[in-house]
C-alpha cells in the first residue's frame, strides 16, 4: 500500500514540524488541531521556517507555495480522516 495523505493530529510544536516535514517530502497532510488559533499558529510557524529558508536561499518561492499547498488546515476530525 502506497502512502499518499497523512492526518497530523496537533499543530502544536511537533505537530506543525511534523506536518511541515512529511509536505516538504511530498506528502499530503491534514494538520488538525482543536481550536483555530491551535491551527492558526501551527500554520505561522510552517510560514517562518520556510519563509527563513527562501531568505538563505535553500527554497524558491515556488517551492514554499507548493509546500504550502500540501497542508490542509482543520477543526473537523471526520475531514482529517479522509
Amino acid at each position: 500500500m502506497e502512502i499518499k495523505n497523512i492526518c497530523v493530529l496537533g499543530a502544536g510544536l511537533m505537530g506543525n514540524g511534523i506536518a511541515q516535514v512529511c509536505a516538504q517530502a511530498g506528502y499530503n497532510v491534514t494538520m488538525r488541531d482543536i481550536e483555530q488559533r491551535f491551527i492558526d499558529n501551527g500554520m505561522n510557524s510552517i510560514t517562518k521556517n520556510l519563509s527563513r529558508d527562501v531568505g538563505k536561499g535553500k527554497k524558491t518561492q515556488a517551492e514554499m507555495d507548493a509546500i504550502l499547498a500540501r497542508i490542509t488546515p482543520t477543526l473537523d476530525l471526520k475531514e482529517a480522516a479522509q
